[in-house]
Order: structure tokens, then C-alpha cells, then sequence
């Protein structure tokens, strides 16, 4: 199906033959507004619960006017890492079980889209909320450099890169020493700067960083990179993942039949988190660090 080139480029099929689906396995989804849960690759899949940490509700799909519209990136990566549908789409770990959280407040009206320091707060307390309910991986594809106007003196600087000053990365890497495998998107700023291009948390010493390949294994053009700031400089990303050409079940409401592709190491991440969850259904004894 749609999902086969990016999986057989991460030898996920190879595993999924050993039997290994991320069952027993718990993962947490930190992402923007998880809309059409009715679609057809999320039928079968063991979601335990979910609540919008923007809103503080469990609905962390479209909430009513005029705050309508929280987009779809959480529908997309959520089918990307545990989504099936025989044939068309399959996740890695579409056998695990899943907690929803929403962190970001995104809309799809541009005039109503935020990007405020708030939101590593969110992050922080879905962060808290994953580990009181048994949580055994976080997937985010989400990151903070800048932020909108009003909030630009909470702007962080490639120096901020160190893994030790934003507020997310040390939640982060605090989530990762509780024995949570934390993964994160790089970020799509490579042409950003000429330093590191990268975005909190995924420059925690704890967090494992995941970049964006295409489906030839080259780097993707967009994807950022380390290494981390400061004199302890480590290389990131961590791991590569696909990132080009993947496809997701459609955020549409009502669409449940629907697909769509597209790049960004967003994509890449629960990609790899998927993977990490096979290994550690696999190895249950195994440590962050060792996954």
C-alpha cells in the first residue's frame, strides 16, 4: 500500500513477520488537533485516553466556533505511527496502545494559528500527564525556536541549543531519566542559519532527534541539524527517518476513506517512534538510552 516504501526503507515488515506490532507498548502523541478519528486506518486501534491541554477538555479535535479549525497534524502522525489499513495504510506500531494529547493551538485559520511560549507549558504537562498513565514512548512532532510578535522576547537562540536551557528540553530529558524513550522532530529549518538549525527538545541529551531522509536515503533539503550549542557540542539529529513522499490518512472530517502524502521530518518522527516501540516489545527491560 501507500505506507510500504518508507516501511520496507526502516525494515519494519521484517519485524512486523517476527509478530512484533507494539502491543503491551504505550504511546503518547503530542501533537496539534487530532480531527476525523472516525477514519478507517484508526478502527481497530486501542486509544486508552486523550485530553487537549490548549483547552483543557477532552476533545482534542475541532472544538466549537469561533475556535473551530485545530488543523490535522495530530490525525496525520497519529496514522503514520499506528495506523492500519490492510492494503493501503499500515504504522509501524499499529498494535500499541495510545494517549492523545494536544499541546498546540494550530487552526487552520491563519488569523487564529498561534505560536506562543505557552505551549512549551502544554508540552510539559502532557509530558506529566503520558508518565502518570504508564506511558512507555513519546512521539513529538512539534518544536519551539521562534514564536509570534508579541512573544518574540521569549525567542529562543541557536545558543539556546544546548540542551539545557528551554523549559521543553529540560522536561524533556526529566521525562527521558523517568525510563519514557522520548522522540522528537529535528525541525525543518536547514536554511535557517549556518550554525545549528535546530528546534527544542530535540536538542536534549536524552531526547532522540529525528531527522528527514528521502526515499534514496539522502538528506532532505529541509531538514535541520547540530550539532548542539555550547562546549559539550553533540551530534544531531540522533537517527534519519523518511520524510518525503509519506502518506497519512486524511484530517478532513468525515473523509474516512481519504489520504494524503507529504515531507517533514514530522513525519519522520513517528516513524522512528514506532520503531522504537517494536524494539522495546522486544526488549522491555531496555533503558531510553538503550533504545
Amino acid at each position: 500500500g501507500f505506507s510500504a516504501t518508507a516501511l520496507n526503507q526502516i525494515n519494519v515488515p521484517a519485524l512486523h513477520n517476527e509478530a512484533l506490532t507494539g502491543a503491551g507498548i504505550t504511546i503518547c502523541i503530542m501533537d496539534a488537533g487530532f480531527s476525523n478519528l472516525s477514519h478507517e486506518v484508526f478502527n481497530g486501534m486501542h486509544i486508552i485516553d486523550k485530553w487537549d491541554f490548549v483547552f483543557n477538555d477532552s476533545n482534542v479535535g475541532n472544538e466549537p466556533l469561533p475556535d473551530s479549525g485545530e488543523g490535522s497534524h495530530g490525525t496525520y502522525t497519529l496514522s503514520i505511527i499506528g495506523g492500519f489499513k490492510d492494503g493501503t495504510l499500515i504504522g509501524p506500531a499499529f498494535g500499541a496502545n495510545y494517549l492523545l494529547a494536544r499541546t498546540e493551538k494550530a487552526n487552520s485559520n491563519p488569523q487564529l494559528d498561534t505560536e506562543s511560549p505557552v505551549e512549551e507549558d502544554n508540552w510539559v504537562a502532557a509530558a506529566e500527564w503520558a508518565d502518570s498513565l504508564g506511558a512507555d514512548i513519546t512521539s513529538t512532532s512539534l518544536g519551539y525556536y521562534t514564536f509570534d510578535t508579541q512573544f518574540s522576547s521569549y525567542n529562543h537562540s541557536w545558543q539556546d541549543m544546548d540542551g539545557n536551557t528551554t523549559v521543553i528540553t529540560k522536561a524533556a530529558d526529566l521525562l527521558a531519566s523517568k525510563g519514557v524513550v522520548v522522540v522528537n522532530s529535528v525541525g525543518n529549518d536547514r536554511s535557517r542559519g549556518t550554525t545549528n538549525t535546530l528546534v527544542a527538545p530535540a536538542d536534549g541529551d536524552s531526547v532522540i532527534a529525528v531527522g528527514a531522509v528521502n526515499a534514496d536515503g539522502t538528506f532532505a533539503v529541509f531538514s535541520s541539524y547540530g550539532p548542539t550549542a555550547g562546549s559539550n557540542a553533540r551530534i544531531k539529529p540522533d537517527v534519519m527517518a523518511p520524510g518525503v513522499g509519506i502518506f497519512f490518512a486524511s484530517g478532513i472530517p468525515g473523509n474516512n476513506t481519504g489520504y494524503s502524502n507529504g515531507q517533514g521530518t514530522s513525519f519522520s518522527c513517528p516513524l522512528t517512534a514506532g520503531v522504537a516501540a517494536l524494539i522495546l516489545q522486544k526488549n522491555p527491560s531496555w533503558s531510553p538510552i538503550q533504545i
